[in-house]
Protein backbone atom coordinates (compact mmCIF):
# COMPACT_ATOMS: atom_id res chain seq x y z
CA UNK A 1 0.00 0.00 0.00
CA UNK A 2 1.34 3.10 -1.53
CA UNK A 3 1.36 5.91 1.52
CA UNK A 4 3.06 8.95 2.63
CA UNK A 5 4.40 10.13 6.45
CA UNK A 6 3.76 13.21 8.56
CA UNK A 7 5.00 13.33 12.04
CA UNK A 8 3.42 15.83 14.95
CA UNK A 9 5.75 16.09 18.15
CA UNK A 10 5.50 16.85 20.93
CA UNK A 11 8.51 18.83 23.59
CA UNK A 12 8.48 18.00 26.96
CA UNK A 13 9.75 17.53 30.46
CA UNK A 14 8.49 14.07 30.64
CA UNK A 15 7.79 11.58 27.63
CA UNK A 16 4.33 11.17 28.05
CA UNK A 17 1.75 13.05 27.28
CA UNK A 18 -2.34 13.68 28.50
CA UNK A 19 -4.54 11.68 26.61
CA UNK A 20 -7.24 14.04 26.44
CA UNK A 21 -4.44 16.24 24.65
CA UNK A 22 -3.00 13.86 22.53
CA UNK A 23 -6.92 12.64 20.79
CA UNK A 24 -8.07 15.92 20.41
CA UNK A 25 -4.88 17.51 18.88
CA UNK A 26 -5.14 14.17 16.17
CA UNK A 27 -8.68 15.11 16.13
CA UNK A 28 -8.19 18.50 15.15
CA UNK A 29 -5.51 17.34 12.50
CA UNK A 30 -7.36 15.10 10.70
CA UNK A 31 -9.78 18.00 10.13
CA UNK A 32 -7.13 19.64 8.43
CA UNK A 33 -5.86 16.86 6.07
CA UNK A 34 -9.18 15.94 5.30
CA UNK A 35 -10.21 19.37 4.12
CA UNK A 36 -6.75 20.02 2.01
CA UNK A 37 -7.70 16.54 0.53
CA UNK A 38 -10.97 17.46 -0.51
CA UNK A 39 -9.71 20.62 -1.85
CA UNK A 40 -6.19 19.27 -3.55
CA UNK A 41 -8.00 16.11 -4.64
CA UNK A 42 -11.35 17.73 -6.04
CA UNK A 43 -13.26 15.09 -3.72
CA UNK A 44 -11.91 12.39 -5.94
CA UNK A 45 -9.52 10.83 -3.79
CA UNK A 46 -10.06 8.89 -0.47
CA UNK A 47 -7.06 8.86 2.28
CA UNK A 48 -7.00 7.05 5.16
CA UNK A 49 -5.47 8.38 8.30
CA UNK A 50 -2.93 5.62 10.32
CA UNK A 51 -0.80 6.17 13.29
CA UNK A 52 1.94 4.28 12.83
CA UNK A 53 3.85 2.35 16.32
CA UNK A 54 5.32 4.59 18.89
CA UNK A 55 8.97 4.13 19.40
CA UNK A 56 9.06 3.35 23.32
CA UNK A 57 10.01 6.57 24.94
CA UNK A 58 9.28 9.19 22.07
CA UNK A 59 7.06 11.65 22.05
CA UNK A 60 7.14 12.00 18.03
CA UNK A 61 3.85 10.64 16.37
CA UNK A 62 4.13 8.68 13.48
CA UNK A 63 0.98 8.92 11.05
CA UNK A 64 0.50 7.50 7.44
CA UNK A 65 -1.52 8.67 4.85
CA UNK A 66 -2.46 6.43 2.43
CA UNK A 67 -4.77 5.94 -0.67
CA UNK A 68 -7.92 3.60 0.28
CA UNK A 69 -9.77 3.28 -2.90
CA UNK A 70 -8.08 2.12 -6.47
CA UNK A 71 -9.18 5.04 -8.65
CA UNK A 72 -8.23 5.87 -12.03
CA UNK A 73 -5.64 8.06 -10.67
CA UNK A 74 -3.55 4.78 -8.92
CA UNK A 75 -0.39 5.17 -10.81
CA UNK A 76 0.34 8.79 -9.45
CA UNK A 77 -0.29 8.09 -5.86
CA UNK A 78 2.60 8.66 -4.18
CA UNK A 79 3.44 11.85 -6.16
CA UNK A 80 -0.10 12.57 -5.11
CA UNK A 81 0.06 11.97 -1.51
CA UNK A 82 3.86 13.86 -1.46
CA UNK A 83 2.00 16.71 -2.42
CA UNK A 84 -0.76 16.80 -0.35
CA UNK A 85 1.79 16.72 2.75
CA UNK A 86 3.35 19.30 1.07
CA UNK A 87 0.32 21.42 1.27
CA UNK A 88 -1.19 20.12 4.64
CA UNK A 89 2.55 21.59 5.72
CA UNK A 90 2.19 24.81 4.23
CA UNK A 91 -0.89 25.39 5.67
CA UNK A 92 0.20 24.89 9.27
CA UNK A 93 2.98 27.32 8.39
CA UNK A 94 0.67 29.98 6.59
CA UNK A 95 -1.51 29.66 10.01
CA UNK A 96 1.76 30.65 12.57
CA UNK A 97 2.53 33.18 9.78
CA UNK A 98 -1.26 35.26 10.51
CA UNK A 99 -1.78 33.71 13.33
CA UNK A 100 -4.97 32.30 12.24
CA UNK A 101 -6.55 35.84 10.66
CA UNK A 102 -7.58 35.00 7.37
CA UNK A 103 -5.69 36.40 3.94
CA UNK A 104 -7.21 39.07 2.39
CA UNK A 105 -7.19 39.50 -1.37
CA UNK A 106 -4.70 41.91 -1.90
CA UNK A 107 -2.42 40.55 0.43
CA UNK A 108 0.03 38.16 -2.46
CA UNK A 109 3.68 38.80 -0.92
CA UNK A 110 3.39 35.46 1.42
CA UNK A 111 4.99 33.12 -0.91
CA UNK A 112 8.42 33.46 1.24
CA UNK A 113 6.54 33.34 4.40
CA UNK A 114 4.59 29.54 3.53
CA UNK A 115 7.44 27.02 4.89
CA UNK A 116 7.58 24.10 2.45
CA UNK A 117 10.45 22.79 -0.43
CA UNK A 118 9.88 22.56 -3.88
CA UNK A 119 8.13 24.60 -6.68
CA UNK A 120 6.20 26.84 -4.13
CA UNK A 121 4.20 28.68 -6.83
CA UNK A 122 2.31 24.84 -8.32
CA UNK A 123 0.68 24.68 -4.79
CA UNK A 124 0.83 28.45 -3.38
CA UNK A 125 -3.17 28.99 -4.11
CA UNK A 126 -4.07 25.94 -3.43
CA UNK A 127 -2.65 26.67 0.11
CA UNK A 128 -3.92 29.88 0.49
CA UNK A 129 -7.28 28.62 -0.24
CA UNK A 130 -7.35 25.70 1.93
CA UNK A 131 -5.96 27.87 4.82
CA UNK A 132 -8.63 30.94 4.43
CA UNK A 133 -11.26 28.10 4.99
CA UNK A 134 -12.32 28.36 8.85
CA UNK A 135 -12.55 24.83 9.93
CA UNK A 136 -9.32 24.64 9.07
CA UNK A 137 -7.93 27.10 10.94
CA UNK A 138 -10.34 26.77 14.04
CA UNK A 139 -9.07 23.32 13.86
CA UNK A 140 -5.66 24.50 14.21
CA UNK A 141 -6.61 27.27 16.73
CA UNK A 142 -8.07 23.92 18.81
CA UNK A 143 -5.14 21.77 18.93
CA UNK A 144 -2.70 25.15 19.86
CA UNK A 145 -5.65 25.57 22.74
CA UNK A 146 -5.31 22.14 23.38
CA UNK A 147 -1.40 21.89 24.07
CA UNK A 148 -1.68 25.38 26.06
CA UNK A 149 -3.75 23.98 28.39
CA UNK A 150 -1.43 21.07 28.63
CA UNK A 151 1.11 21.57 31.07
CA UNK A 152 3.36 19.38 29.79
CA UNK A 153 3.43 20.09 26.81
CA UNK A 154 6.60 23.10 25.51
CA UNK A 155 5.93 22.69 22.23
CA UNK A 156 3.89 21.50 18.68
CA UNK A 157 5.47 20.71 15.53
CA UNK A 158 4.71 19.50 12.51
CA UNK A 159 6.73 18.06 9.88
CA UNK A 160 6.50 15.93 6.36
CA UNK A 161 9.10 14.38 3.91
CA UNK A 162 8.80 17.70 2.33
CA UNK A 163 8.36 20.11 4.52
CA UNK A 164 10.21 21.90 7.12
CA UNK A 165 8.87 21.23 10.45
CA UNK A 166 6.56 24.21 11.89
CA UNK A 167 6.98 24.47 15.36
CA UNK A 168 4.67 26.50 17.83
CA UNK A 169 6.57 27.11 20.99
CA UNK A 170 4.74 27.33 24.55
CA UNK A 171 4.89 31.08 24.75
CA UNK A 172 3.71 31.43 21.31
CA UNK A 173 0.61 29.92 22.29
CA UNK A 174 -1.60 32.33 23.62
CA UNK A 175 -0.86 34.32 20.08
CA UNK A 176 -1.98 31.51 18.17
CA UNK A 177 -4.96 30.75 19.55
CA UNK A 178 -7.65 32.84 17.28
CA UNK A 179 -11.11 33.20 18.21
CA UNK A 180 -12.54 35.95 15.75
CA UNK A 181 -14.23 33.47 13.49
CA UNK A 182 -17.72 35.23 14.49
CA UNK A 183 -16.44 39.03 12.85
CA UNK A 184 -15.04 37.51 9.82
CA UNK A 185 -18.10 38.30 7.55
CA UNK A 186 -18.25 41.84 8.71
CA UNK A 187 -16.99 43.94 5.71
CA UNK A 188 -13.65 45.65 6.25
CA UNK A 189 -15.30 48.74 4.25
CA UNK A 190 -18.78 50.30 3.60
CA UNK A 191 -20.24 52.94 1.83
CA UNK A 192 -23.14 54.56 3.03
CA UNK A 193 -25.85 56.98 0.78
CA UNK A 194 -27.33 59.88 3.14
CA UNK A 195 -30.60 61.28 1.25
CA UNK A 196 -31.25 64.87 1.40
CA UNK A 197 -28.26 66.09 3.63
CA UNK A 198 -27.82 69.54 4.53
CA UNK A 199 -23.96 70.76 4.72
CA UNK A 200 -23.10 74.17 5.57
CA UNK A 201 -20.32 75.64 3.97
CA UNK A 202 -17.56 76.87 5.68
CA UNK A 203 -15.08 77.10 2.64
CA UNK A 204 -15.43 76.77 -1.01
CA UNK A 205 -13.27 76.49 -4.01
CA UNK A 206 -14.33 77.01 -7.83
CA UNK A 207 -10.53 75.48 -8.60
CA UNK A 208 -10.43 72.03 -10.07
CA UNK A 209 -9.94 69.37 -7.42
CA UNK A 210 -10.21 72.28 -4.53
CA UNK A 211 -11.39 71.01 -1.30
CA UNK A 212 -14.87 72.33 -0.12
CA UNK A 213 -15.34 72.67 3.56
CA UNK A 214 -18.83 71.83 5.40
CA UNK A 215 -20.16 71.47 8.84
CA UNK A 216 -22.81 68.12 9.06
CA UNK A 217 -24.06 67.31 12.03
CA UNK A 218 -21.80 69.57 14.35
CA UNK A 219 -18.38 67.56 12.59
CA UNK A 220 -15.90 69.40 9.86
CA UNK A 221 -16.27 67.47 6.75
CA UNK A 222 -13.97 68.50 4.38
CA UNK A 223 -14.22 66.91 0.33
CA UNK A 224 -13.36 67.53 -3.72
CA UNK A 225 -16.98 68.85 -4.93
CA UNK A 226 -17.65 66.91 -8.23
CA UNK A 227 -21.14 67.11 -8.97
CA UNK A 228 -21.95 68.05 -12.11
CA UNK A 229 -25.28 69.80 -11.41
CA UNK A 230 -23.58 71.80 -8.92
CA UNK A 231 -20.88 72.59 -10.99
CA UNK A 232 -23.26 73.42 -13.60
CA UNK A 233 -25.03 76.09 -11.49
CA UNK A 234 -21.46 77.32 -9.94
CA UNK A 235 -21.08 77.68 -13.81
CA UNK A 236 -24.04 79.89 -14.73
CA UNK A 237 -23.26 82.41 -11.92
CA UNK A 238 -24.66 80.82 -8.72
CA UNK A 239 -23.32 82.67 -5.73
CA UNK A 240 -22.28 80.97 -2.90
CA UNK A 241 -20.86 82.16 0.22
CA UNK A 242 -20.08 81.11 3.83
CA UNK A 243 -23.04 80.19 5.96
CA UNK A 244 -24.78 79.16 3.03
CA UNK A 245 -25.82 75.49 3.13
CA UNK A 246 -26.67 73.06 0.47
CA UNK A 247 -29.14 69.81 0.15
CA UNK A 248 -27.15 66.31 -1.18
CA UNK A 249 -27.23 63.06 -1.53
CA UNK A 250 -24.25 62.35 0.65
CA UNK A 251 -22.16 58.99 0.30
CA UNK A 252 -19.84 58.40 3.59
CA UNK A 253 -17.07 55.89 2.89
CA UNK A 254 -16.62 53.81 6.26
CA UNK A 255 -13.76 51.44 7.91
CA UNK A 256 -14.49 49.04 10.59
CA UNK A 257 -12.51 49.38 13.64
CA UNK A 258 -12.30 46.22 14.89
CA UNK A 259 -10.83 47.69 18.55
CA UNK A 260 -14.28 49.62 18.93
CA UNK A 261 -16.22 47.39 16.92
CA UNK A 262 -17.64 49.64 14.90
CA UNK A 263 -17.63 51.56 11.47
CA UNK A 264 -15.82 55.19 11.47
CA UNK A 265 -16.62 57.51 8.62
CA UNK A 266 -13.18 58.24 6.29
CA UNK A 267 -14.47 60.00 3.66
CA UNK A 268 -17.39 62.10 1.93
CA UNK A 269 -18.74 62.37 -1.37
CA UNK A 270 -21.76 64.10 -2.91
CA UNK A 271 -23.44 62.15 -5.61
CA UNK A 272 -26.81 64.53 -6.38
CA UNK A 273 -26.66 67.86 -5.73
CA UNK A 274 -30.81 69.40 -5.01
CA UNK A 275 -30.61 72.68 -3.48
CA UNK A 276 -28.63 75.80 -2.53
CA UNK A 277 -30.01 77.40 1.09
CA UNK A 278 -29.32 80.90 1.22
CA UNK A 279 -28.01 82.15 4.67
CA UNK A 280 -30.60 84.29 6.40
CA UNK A 281 -29.02 87.92 6.86
CA UNK A 282 -29.05 89.18 9.96
CA UNK A 283 -30.66 92.60 10.51
CA UNK A 284 -28.02 95.99 10.72
CA UNK A 285 -28.25 97.64 13.76
CA UNK A 286 -29.55 100.94 14.01
CA UNK A 287 -26.92 103.01 15.34
CA UNK A 288 -28.94 106.35 15.48
CA UNK A 289 -32.03 104.67 17.68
Amino acid sequence: MKHERMQIKFEGQEHQIDANTLINILTHYNTVVSTANIEYGGGSRNISIKINALEKGSFVIDIGLQETVKTIFSNDTVQYLAGLVTVVGGVFSLYKFRKGKPLKENETDITPQINVKGDKNTIIQMIVKIYNQPVVREAISKSIQTANEDAGVDSLSISGKKTDPVTFEKDEFPDLIYTEFDREDIPETRNEIIQNAVLTIIKLSFATGGQWQFLYKGFKIGMVVKDDVLMFSIDKGARFGKGDAIRVDLLLNQKYNAKHQGYENKSYRITAFHEHLIAAKQPKLDMNS
